[in-house]
């Protein structure tokens, strides 16, 4: 039996790509398939994630001078990624290149999820679009542009048109992604779950590093790029109750001098460790998709901080809430001490909703994958 080959981000050292990588092979794996994820890394994400930026700017240079007393810290963590992709992750040889890659092997293609179809990024490439695709049925499973319009960026918007039309099934992750392909390729299209929502916390508790512990109560505080206002309000809501505050991602950490704030950073980044920290938390405060999609799977008290993105293109978290009918864990960082952070969140809508968005969901994997 012909292999399915998943393309996405699983290489980015980031808990988010990591998880639905994790997530979408394991959906697949469960119905019975042959699975596998392309081990595709281009130059631009390797140094993406690499301990020190390029040299090629002022401000480069002051963040790495910023780094130097982290750098133990990102190698170690790094290294855990490394393990992560290596210990729960079906790959295949590896590949840095576009000429390198061949659709030999497998009898469909699934592109997604993540912001593979962002082409703003870093780590960009038209690797995830699937020209290199020449026989096998190519599927588009949840792919995000993160908020970036193609035909706004892009100086070649036909290419695009040409390569996301040729695909043999179409969906994406948010409500933008549906507009833009709509005016882009004239094509309806469904909007999707990301696949870490195809699990259940069942799932998850195999991967958990258990050996995490804090005698304490805590909030985690996981904002990938902090924002010092957000982060004053988090500091508000930990004097409120009497929490300390646990916090991710050490290159911003460092080079945003977080430490001022009295927030702790974890010793060690993971996706296991994250897990952890989400499940055991009594309080998670996030800007994060991810972070977002992680509380409600553990069913915690959360709030998904308002910020700028939001505003505009980026509705990737409104998209979320709306679908899983949480908007009201949406909040300003205006500090209000008469609001009560830690009431309980009301779970019993959103397991109606969240059962509606599995199945569809499901038909669309059942359809497409599945019974081919």
């Amino acid at each position: 039996m012909k292999k399915i080959g998943i393309i996405t981000f699983h290489n980015s050292y980031n808990c988010g790509s990591m998880l639905e990588s994790y997530a979408i092979e394991e959906y697949l794996k469960q119905q019975g398939l042959n699975v596998e994820i392309i081990n595709f890394s281009n130059s631009g994400q390797r140094q993406l994630y690499s301990i020190f930026n390029k040299n090629n700017s002022l401000k480069n240079i002051i963040k790495n001078i910023l780094l130097l007393p982290a750098r133990k810290r990102i190698l170690i963590n790094n290294n855990n990624y490394e393990k992560f992709k290596n210990d729960y992750f079906n790959l295949s040889n590896e590949y840095s290149d576009i000429s390198q890659l061949n659709d030999d092997d497998y009898s469909i293609i699934v592109a997604g999820s993540d912001q593979i179809w962002n082409i703003t990024i870093d780590d960009s490439d038209d690797a995830y679009f699937l020209p290199w695709v020449k026989k096998a049925k190519k599927i588009a499973y949840a792919p995000s542009f993160g908020a970036k319009n193609i035909m706004k960026y892009s100086d070649n918007v036909e290419k695009y048109k040409k390569m996301i039309s040729s695909f043999d099934a179409l969906s994406v992750r948010e409500y933008n992604g549906k507009k833009w392909i709509k005016e882009l390729c004239n094509k309806d299209v469904d909007v999707l779950l990301d696949p870490t929502l195809l699990l259940n916390e069942t799932d998850y508790n195999k991967i958990e590093d258990k050996k995490i512990s804090y005698n304490d109560k805590y909030i985690f505080f996981y904002s990938p790029s902090f924002n010092r206002d957000i982060c004053k309000y988090v500091k508000n809501i930990s004097k409120k109750y009497n929490l300390k505050v646990i916090t991710w991602s050490t290159k911003s950490y460092y080079i945003k001098f977080i430490k001022t704030f009295g927030f702790e950073l974890v010793k060690e980044e993971s996706p296991s460790i994250y897990l952890s920290l989400i499940k055991n938390a009594e309080l998670v405060i996030t800007t994060s998709y991810h972070g977002t999609i992680f509380s409600t799977i553990y069913r915690k008290k959360f709030i998904v901080v308002k910020n700028g993105g939001m505003f505009g293109d980026d509705d990737r978290v409104r998209t979320l809430l709306k679908q899983l009918d949480m908007n009201e864990r949406l909040l300003s960082y205006q500090f209000d001490d008469n609001y009560n952070y830690l009431k309980e969140v009301g779970y019993d809508n959103y397991e109606k909703k969240l059962k509606e968005l599995k199945n569809k969901s499901f038909k669309y994997i059942n359809d497409n994958i599945v019974k081919n």
